[in-house]
């Protein structure tokens, strides 16, 4: 593994831990779970796809975060598509049932496909390796249980191709639920 890839995590971990220490006062935002609209540009390409995400506390200030996405696009003749099943720590800012400002590094399984159709065969082709997602957003208070996020995030693969890199932004939008929380 490239050792720069390994080093932007770590930086990524260890600003998290230090921005914990002043978010450990209040009410713990708790248990959430994330679905929305996905739009990523991987590739030079651009994708269009579903993220879903589920937050949680874990201790102190620290929470985890399970994430995973899907993405399809196209480019000249070739479909392409990919699948991101990520987990990691984060940091979330904000108090239970209000605003919460939220920042994450995640690493997990990237799985990309490529494929084109001669008449009636498809010809496919798809590599699966490590990932580093990394990035943020915020939840805004709808209700008590609901809130709209935006967020942002940069993928980074381990993967060496001749056509340049395979990394790339991804922004979603969607409905968060608030498990836990009185109506």
């Amino acid at each position: 593994m490239n050792r720069s890839l390994l080093r932007l995590p770590l930086s990524l971990l260890a600003a998290l831990v230090a921005l914990a220490a002043p978010a450990g006062g209040g009410d713990r935002p708790g248990t959430d779970l994330f679905g929305g609209y996905s739009f990523a540009q991987i590739d030079d390409v651009n994708r269009n796809g579903a993220n879903l995400a589920l937050g949680f506390d874990l201790f102190g200030p620290l929470s985890g975060f399970a994430d995973a996405s899907a993405h399809w696009g196209s480019q000249a003749a070739l479909s392409l598509s990919d699948l991101t099943l990520m987990a990691g720590p984060g940091v979330r800012f904000g108090k239970r049932g209000g605003t919460v400002l939220f920042v994450r590094a995640l690493a997990g399984l990237v799985r990309d496909r490529a494929s084109i159709g001669v008449l009636d065969v498809d010809i496919s082709e798809t590599s699966s390796r490590l990932g580093v997602l990394g990035g943020g957003g915020v939840d805004v208070r709808l209700t008590k249980k609901l809130a709209v996020r935006v967020q942002g995030d940069y993928l980074w693969n381990d993967t060496k191709k001749e056509s340049g890199k395979s990394s790339g932004f991804r922004a979603s939008a969607g409905v968060v639920y608030r498990f836990g929380m009185a109506p």
